[in-house]
């Protein structure tokens, strides 16, 4: 289980995009870091294919962001922000908790 995931809140706690805030889009295991909607935006060229309907030209998307730079936004905490840490709940389930106001954070997936 990882601490951040899909739906979180999160700020940016270093680089151009300092203190902005956003939901997570998606995670990338294997790259180590997330997309955040509207942070990270890069322009993209693509050529016309059929999958885009025949429409080539400058795409604007998000790009990922490394899990170093981002902080779980929980709004009781003191700063607004906290570190994730795991505990084993009931029938040995591992539950994700805040670490500054130590209390359970809630599965945020969207579908």
């Amino acid at each position: 289980m990882n601490r951040i995931i899909k739906g979180d809140k999160v700020r940016i706690i270093s680089g151009k995009y300092k203190s902005k805030e956003g939901v997570v889009l998606s995670v990338d295991l294997k790259n180590k870091g997330a997309i955040v909607e509207g942070i990270n935006k890069v322009k993209r060229h693509t050529k016309p294919t059929q999958q885009n309907n025949n429409k080539g030209g400058i795409i604007e998307k998000e790009s990922l962001i490394p899990f170093s730079k981002l902080a779980l936004v929980v709004e009781k905490a003191k700063n607004g922000i906290s570190k994730v840490s795991f505990i084993k709940g009931k029938d040995n389930k591992k539950i994700r908790i805040s670490k500054k106001t130590k209390t359970e954070l809630k599965k945020s997936i969207k579908k």
